[in-house]
């Protein structure tokens, strides 16, 4: 930490609070209203974790951390996600782009806030792939992407399509012709930011939009964006917990039940022992992340392992809390409820747990078979 990082802590905790988030919402309960991103901008809130030369602050995914924890204030996770999506994953992109034009073109408006970003990644089916077909100097798009933070308000989306039969990440300016939001969903948790349903019906992009494409250098970039993004919803789910773990154990200790506390009880005492062990475990996981995102190292596995621990966790701990709060948990303004909430968000957002299990266990197979054949060779 340093004395940057430090101020840039305290003007955030100082700034995003619930009363802020009420302001700034379209509607009571609603997303964000489109105008809070050049405030965040004015703010120093954009750009934080990208280098000077890039236009950004230059306090890598450390400023990233300390704006999160800020952020975990406000009670709704969707502002962090919505965050996440433009700072790390729309600006990674662009400044890792190998065309400097678009960089030029576009990064300087998303530090601004002129521009908000978004991360077009899930199809419809394995069957109905967004494709990008190549005519003369332009790419011709077409397909649907679902559940996309920020979808409804951006004006930058970065779409995952299949060209050429391999996998790439194309800037499609969402005011083109052919680019509609079709569905804004109406969400249980993270209803701070929007997610939306986008259809891309036969969009002409410029063929120079193309931000990643196959190869191994490519693969590189999409890894190392990807895992940034599920570290730092890592991270989200772990201030999550550690909220609710304060919160239920000071609950348990004055809430009274045949004559002693809730917390007395062996099963809850028990319960939230394990709760505590779970924090100091996410506590660690996350520091050696931090390490291996910042430092190098095998990232891909052990960050979806670390994101679906620390997600899953969190969820568990939020379902004993709402039953150690009896009926109250069950009702709207129960801490408890609106945290699981959240993590219904966080659990999908960035890969779904299922997605985190499936990667951790390609790995875990490829290193056996790697360690069997370096077994024979020794043999």
């Amino acid at each position: 930490m340093t004395d940057a990082h430090r101020e840039l802590g305290e003007r955030a905790r100082a700034y995003f609070t619930p009363r802020w988030l009420e302001q700034w919402r379209a509607a009571p309960g609603g997303p964000l209203r489109k105008d809070v991103w050049p405030e965040l901008a004015e703010r120093g809130f954009l750009g934080v974790s990208l280098s000077r030369e890039h236009g950004g602050q230059g306090l890598g995914l450390l400023g990233a951390l300390v704006v999160g924890e800020a952020l975990a204030q406000v009670g709704d996770s969707g502002v962090a996600l919505g965050m996440h999506v433009h700072n790390e994953v729309a600006g990674e992109w662009l400044t890792s782009a190998a065309d400097p034009a678009l960089r030029e073109r576009y990064l300087p408006q998303l530090l601004s806030g002129e521009l908000l970003a978004c991360q077009c990644d899930t199809d419809p089916s394995a069957q109905e792939p967004t494709t990008a077909v190549r005519d003369g100097d332009r790419l011709i798009l077409r397909g649907q992407k679902k559940f996309v933070v920020n979808g409804a308000q951006a004006d930058l989306c970065f779409v995952s399509a299949r060209l050429d039969g391999q996998p790439a990440v194309v800037v499609v300016e969402k005011d083109a012709p052919g680019v509609r939001v079709t569905h804004a969903y109406d969400k249980l948790g993270t209803r701070s930011i929007d997610s939306a349903l986008l259809e891309f019906d036969d969009v002409e992009v410029p063929a120079d939009r193309v931000v990643a494409r196959s190869g191994v250098s490519q693969l590189m970039r999409w890894n190392r964006v990807m895992s940034r993004m599920r570290f730092l919803i890592a991270v989200d789910a772990w201030l999550i917990h550690r909220m609710l773990l304060t919160h239920i154990v000071d609950y348990s200790t004055n809430r009274e039940l045949g004559g002693r506390p809730l917390s007395a009880w062996p099963v809850n005492a028990h319960a939230l022992a394990r709760a505590r062990a779970d924090q100091e475990l996410m506590e660690a996981g996350i520091t050696d992340g931090y390490l291996r995102l910042t430092e190098g190292g095998s990232t891909v596995p052990e960050i979806a392992e670390l994101k679906w621990f620390c997600v899953e966790r969190a969820t568990e701990l939020a379902s004993l809390s709402t039953d150690l709060e009896g009926g109250a948990g069950y009702m709207w303004d129960s801490v408890a409820l609106r945290a699981h909430a959240q993590l219904r968000g966080l659990r999908m957002s960035g890969g779904s747990q299922t997605t985190m299990l499936t990667i951790a266990n390609h790995s875990m197979a490829c290193r056996a078979e790697l360690g069997d054949q370096d077994r024979a060779g020794v043999a």
